[in-house]
């Protein structure tokens, strides 16, 4: 469908020149002012933050930056993105920090397969990994999902490969309890009818489907023990112990621990240093728009759009601005 719609895009403009020039026809004054790049956006789950974050990004960029039109795709997530990128169907998405490192080793669902030209424009904000559970299912720790039905994420996400690699540090095995493969939104609807007993959800915080989905059945995120997330952090280096303070949803009276990981702002090698720059400018010109359309805007920063990111895998625009912008 992507490829579809970058084509009649492509199309449309073409038949706009076209026309133009059929109206000019015999002025030899004629010229095209300005050429405009069109690029394809991935995001993530309508009930997500890439999707309401990235839909934000692309009008910022195609009304405030000049010669640029981005339009923005929900897609099930990291993994679907990147594979879209490598296909050149996408040009620009977001994508989980572990799984932009594992396609650029050739790790892990990458395996054998590795994406040499995927390059980082920016960290944008933390991932939270926030464990879901019924109220009143009686699961208090992560080694009580042993023999449960818990949702892991939508096939083709990087929520699916955190989620399965935090179990297995765990000791949870695939065949030690019942994976379920759908996205969020879906997931919100199996769990008001209480299909399944726990979902795991990672994500900028406040999720929409954790608030929708407190609204319609009692639930409760998982807090961890220290020692629960100091062997967690120690197993997969790329996640850190975070809080969520209270009140991140209605009705949570505690802060929660817990560990998250960096979403990243991912692009091609093949995009051209100068648009890089402006889509880096665009974002952090207009930061005080974006925070007023999501909240994980206010993790954007100077100080942070560096970290995690592979080594050699900066866009070569990305670091000409953050370079310029930090003196």
């Amino acid at each position: 469908m992507i490829r579809y719609q970058k084509l009649f895009i492509l199309v449309f403009v073409a038949l706009t020149l076209c026309t133009s020039l059929f109206a000019q026809i015999g002025s030899a004054a004629y010229k095209i002012d300005r050429l405009v790049t069109f690029l394809a956006m991935g995001t993530g789950a309508t009930t997500g933050t890439y999707f309401p974050l990235g839909n934000a990004f692309a009008n910022v960029w195609s009304t405030r930056v000049e010669q640029v039109s981005v339009m923005s795709h929900s897609t099930s997530g990291s993994i679907e993105n990147i594979q879209l990128m490598r296909r050149r169907e996408l040009d620009l998405a977001i994508a989980q920090s572990d799984v932009v490192t594992a396609a650029i080793n050739g790790t892990g669902s990458f395996l054998g397969h590795p994406c040499p030209n995927l390059r980082v424009l920016m960290s944008l904000y933390p991932e939270v990994v926030q464990i879901v559970v019924l109220a009143d299912s009686g699961i208090e720790t992560i080694s009580q999902l042993r023999g449960r039905r818990v949702i892991v994420g939508a096939p083709g996400s990087g929520n699916v490969i955190t989620s399965l690699a935090l179990l297995a540090a765990y000791g949870i095995g695939i065949s030690d309890f019942e994976p379920i493969y759908i996205s969020y939104d879906e997931a919100l609807q199996a769990m008001e009818r209480r299909d399944y007993d726990a979902a795991i959800v990672i994500a900028g915080t406040p999720t929409r489907m954790i608030s929708e989905l407190q609204l319609r059945v009692p639930i409760r995120i998982l807090t961890l023990t220290q020692s629960e997330t100091a062997s967690l952090t120690a197993a997969l280096p790329y996640l850190a112990a975070v809080n969520l303070p209270a009140a991140t949803y209605q009705g949570q009276t505690e802060p929660v621990t817990t560990v998250a990981l960096m979403a990243m702002l991912i692009a091609s090698s093949r995009l051209s240093d100068d648009i890089a720059d402006s889509l880096c400018r665009g974002i952090f010109d207009n930061l005080d728009y974006l925070k007023t359309i999501h909240e994980r805007a206010r993790d954007v920063s100077l100080e942070t759009i560096m970290n995690g990111v592979p080594q050699g895998y900066a866009h070569p625009g990305a670091l000409r601005f953050y370079q310029e912008r930090k003196k």
